[in-house]
């Protein structure tokens, strides 16, 4: 397996070959073209391409060219600043660059259960593929099914996601980009087996038929009994750890074209604009705010002192040069064959700028308070 490492903190390059094994049983949630690979060296990785959205009849196409790269960076100022991130490096699978990662769990004890899994069981009436339940994705469905399932820790790595998505602003934190890693329970384990089988027509996978079919009968013993809780159970119990966040590549303008991008270097006014524009993917109250709006309303909550805690770790750590540094060389193992997948310097340095006026509102909203 062919890698270029230049320190060790910053991405590693892989090139993907005819070594590489990719896995077509397991199925990938998301938006953006992933692969699961079995590398020469045994262990699994996710590799990702930028998001690519065809020409409609309503729409030209859109491509978000230096997507991967917002999860590279992402990685990188997260750990600087002591958040638990999913490392990502740099991929090349021939003509295409992308970020890759190693999984998060040992598949043969592990598993990841997503977000949408635990707010399903809590409420099966939730569905987030339906439009007009968009609204109910909030904060307090989060809460209340942690609450349910959990000991209650999860809730705090919660808020400090909400707090990392602010500083990078995420627009896209849904319910498959945040999870638990939990040991295998017999029933799990059998539905896992049987998922990389079987497909059923209508629904995305084995697991999500048997999960309709349990939450039906969930439903009625709630009403009977009171013990949705206690079944639920039997799938998500034996929690080991909230998963390092993942998925952050829908920020730092990844979405930017070059004129929008010259634009909000040049002007202060129109950056402050833009991020105050961004919403949150998490609602509150049933209203999509923006990230601050977000964070405001949970310092004026009981968990104003998790999140002063985090911001003032933020605070301890971001250092602007370091996080220009990052920045400026994130791109620097790129051979000559894929130049044009380098990120160019103007849009560098408006992610600095963005970094920047980020961490400034989040230590404003600790001010406010003082």
């Amino acid at each position: 397996m062919k890698t270029i490492e230049i320190n060790n903190t910053m991405p590693q390059l892989f090139y993907i070959d005819e070594k590489w094994s990719e896995q077509f049983w397991f199925s990938t949630g998301g938006t953006r073209a992933k692969k699961y690979l079995l590398a020469p060296n045994g262990k699994y990785y996710y590799f990702k391409r930028s998001q690519y959205k065809p020409e409609s009849e309503n729409k030209p196409g859109k491509d978000f060219k230096y997507e991967f790269w917002s999860e590279i960076i992402a990685y990188e100022i997260g750990v600087l600043l002591g958040f638990d991130i999913l490392r990502y490096d740099i991929a090349i699978d021939g003509e295409i660059m992308g970020c890759i990662s190693e999984s998060m769990i040992d598949s043969e004890k592990e598993e990841l259960v997503e977000g949408v899994k635990y707010l399903q069981a809590f409420d099966n009436t939730y569905n987030p593929e339906d439009k007009a339940h968009q609204k109910r994705y909030t904060f307090e469905i989060i809460e209340n099914a942690l609450d349910e399932f959990e000991d209650g820790k999860s809730k705090d790595k919660i808020v400090e996601m909400i707090v990392f998505d602010a500083l990078i602003g995420n627009g896209d934190r849904h319910q498959e980009n945040w999870a638990i890693i939990n040991e295998f329970t017999l029933f799990s384990r059998a539905l896992n087996e049987v998922e990389n089988n079987i497909k059923i027509r209508g629904f995305r996978s084995l697991n999500r038929f048997l999960q309709f079919i349990f939450n039906g009968i969930v439903d009625k013993a709630k009403n009977k009994f009171n013990i949705a809780g206690e079944a639920a159970r039997l799938i998500y119990h034996r929690p080991k750890k909230f998963a390092p966040i993942y998925d952050s590549g829908s920020s730092l303008g990844r979405e930017l074209i070059d004129e929008k991008v010259k634009e909000l270097t040049e002007s202060r006014e129109s950056l402050e604009k833009y991020i105050q524009n961004g919403k949150s993917e998490i609602h509150w109250q049933g209203q999509k705010v923006n990230h601050f709006e977000l964070i405001r309303s949970l310092l004026d909550s009981s968990y104003n002192e998790i999140v002063k805690s985090v911001i003032n770790r933020v605070s301890g750590h971001f250092d602007e040069q370091k996080i220009t540094n990052i920045v400026l060389i994130i791109d620097q193992t790129v051979p000559e064959s894929h130049t044009h997948y380098k990120i160019p310097e103007l849009r560098k340095q408006l992610i600095i700028k963005m970094v920047t006026l980020r961490f400034e509102k989040l230590r404003e909203l600790i001010n406010e308070g003082i």
